[in-house]
Order: structure tokens, then C-alpha cells, then sequence
């Protein structure tokens, strides 16, 4: 990947995903974000910041397995125009982030660069980190914010416990991969983990939102779901178990937004473990929303949570 290359200037498919949202939501050449490297341990990780120089807290933004950065930068617009600074980084190999190393790929990685940017964004400017995960998003927030220790609240779509063999065979496309797969990629890690594969031939895709046209568009996007990865990362991510498990979670508080109509991670899914969460915790199930939230009800509920739930943090 050219580090000279930019969402700005250079690469322009994610405008396509703007006519789907609220005209407040959009971004065009207005209101593009700033976008910056952050280089850490041979890794260049791209950042999308949306600044807010008076804001109290600061939202480090999570994606998924079939997102970037600037896939989720109109859910951010929302929080910058309440007065609240955002960073979206992309997570290698998605967006436009990468590093020379395939051995490094890894599910922890990720971990491990979330909670670099926490400690970098802390030294910068002290403000309080409130992390906000999509998807798998959520739980690797989850994850992050047991690693971290440094997290002041943790938002949530979804959260996708994957040390659960029911939760894998929902995120599969079937069981084979989510079976038979993950005992090939476990028994011969030295012969497949530098093997790559699209993220649309392992996971199901086609249920990323309810709306077909944008479907169809991630499904395409080789910046998300059309992004090759090694299968040590799927590997890792089918056996990262928490560190401390949720009846024993007191980090932060925890809010669950989680979409009503998602067929690619039902709320059945995220209910146990959330349930089982130690910490001050809440829920608002999204109202006629897919699992990518892009109807009307879902948004407006999820952002009256998201802001009063800040709200709360900023009082506390």
C-alpha cells in the first residue's frame, strides 16, 4: 500500500456510501476528516480525525470485519456536531493501513495497536477515551478495554464472543469453515496462516446491512469486505478468549446499541454476555435497524443513547 494514498484525494469509493445516510451525516468536501499515520512497531496505521478542540471526551471508533474507518465516518459526524473529538483508525489489512509483516496479522495486533492509540491519544491531550466498536467492533473494544485499563466507557453494536462455537457457526457462512476450517487453520498454523483469503469467502457478508445497494457495495469495496486476509488473523479472532471474563468486567460502563432486525449477529447472540457483565451496563435495541444501522428509527434511537450515555461519562 502507498502511504501517499488518501480517502481525501486519492481513493474515492467510499463516496458512494454517502446517499444511504441523513443529509447530517454525510460527508463531502465540506466537512472531510483529517487524516493522519500513526507508525508503530513497522505497522503504518491510517487514522480518519474528526477534531473537536473543546470537547471533554475523545471516541476511539471500531470497525468491523466488513468496514474501515471512513466507512463509519457519517456515525462519527453525528458525535463531532455534538461537541465530541472522534479517531477512526483503519485496522491492517482493511482500509489503507498495512504492514510488510504477514506473521504480525493477528487478532491481537489489533489489541495491541487500539490500546498504542489509546496511550498515544492520552499523552496528546489527557481527554478521556470512550471506545465505540461496530460488529466485531464491539467486542474487540471489549477486549481493548480489558488490555488498556485506561478506557473511561465502551459503546456496542454487537457483541460477537467468538471463544463460543455457536457464535463462530453464526459468523461463518457454514459450518465447515467455522468447524472443520478452524481445526485445519489450529492443526497446520505453520502451512495456512500466511494464506490469504477474501473476508466475503468466510463470514457472511451478504448480511452486512438490510438494504441490498449498500450490501452490494461492501461486498465489492477492497478497502472492507472485498480486503484479503491472512488466515492467521481469522484464526486468532476464532480463539481469542477474554482476559477477564464479563461477570468479572468492571472497567468501565457499558452500552449495548444493538440493531432489532440483524440477521448477521442477532441480539440472542450478544444477550449472554452482556448479561453477564460485572459493570453499570444498558441496552436500547435499535428499532427496525440491520446490522449495519442505516434506517432512520434505528439511527435516531442509537444516537439519543450514544450522546445521553456520554453525557452520563462527562457528569460522572
Amino acid at each position: 500500500m502507498d502511504m501517499l494514498s488518501t480517502y481525501n484525494e486519492s481513493i474515492g469509493y467510499w463516496k458512494q456510501y454517502q446517499k444511504f445516510f441523513p443529509v447530517e451525516m454525510q460527508i463531502n468536501d465540506n466537512n472531510l476528516p483529517i487524516e493522519e499515520w500513526m507508525i508503530w512497531n513497522n505497522v503504518h496505521i491510517h487514522l480518519d480525525r474528526l477534531p473537536s478542540p473543546e470537547a471533554k471526551l475523545k471516541i476511539v471508533f471500531i470497525h468491523g470485519a466488513g468496514g474501515y474507518g471512513r466507512l463509519l465516518v457519517p456515525y462519527a459526524r453525528i458525535l463531532q456536531k455534538y461537541g465530541y473529538e472522534v479517531v477512526l483508525p483503519d485496522l491492517p489489512p482493511y482500509g489503507l493501513s498495512f504492514t510488510n509483516s504477514v506473521k504480525m496479522l493477528s487478532y491481537q495486533l489489533w489489541i495491541d495497536i487500539l490500546t498504542e492509540l489509546i496511550d498515544r491519544e492520552l499523552k496528546l491531550d489527557g481527554k478521556p477515551v470512550i471506545l465505540v466498536g461496530t460488529s466485531i467492533g464491539g467486542m474487540l473494544a471489549y477486549h481493548t478495554a480489558v488490555q488498556s485499563k485506561q478506557v473511561k466507557g465502551l459503546i456496542a453494536t454487537t457483541f460477537v464472543d467468538t471463544s463460543n462455537s455457536k457464535v463462530r457457526d453464526q459468523l461463518a457462512p457454514n459450518k465447515f469453515i467455522s468447524r472443520i476450517g478452524k481445526f485445519l487453520m489450529d492443526k497446520f498454523p505453520l502451512f495456512l496462516d500466511s494464506l490469504y483469503i477474501s473476508v466475503n469467502k468466510v463470514s457472511r457478508m451478504q448480511l452486512i446491512s438490510n438494504n441490498i445497494e449498500i450490501t452490494k457495495l461492501i461486498m465489492k469495496d477492497d478497502y472492507a469486505a472485498n480486503t484479503k486476509i491472512p488466515l492467521q488473523l481469522l484464526r486468532t479472532f476464532f480463539n481469542m478468549k477474554p482476559v477477564i471474563k464479563p461477570e468479572n468486567f468492571d472497567v468501565c460502563p457499558v452500552l449495548l446499541v444493538h440493531p432489532e432486525l440483524d440477521p448477521m449477529t442477532p441480539y440472542s447472540f450478544s444477550k449472554p454476555f452482556f448479561d453477564n457483565l460485572k459493570c453499570k451496563k444498558e441496552y436500547v435495541i435499535l428499532e427496525g435497524a440491520g446490522h449495519l444501522p442505516i434506517e432512520q428509527s434505528g439511527l435516531e434511537q442509537m444516537n439519543t443513547a450514544i450522546l445521553s450515555f456520554l453525557k452520563s461519562i462527562e457528569n460522572e
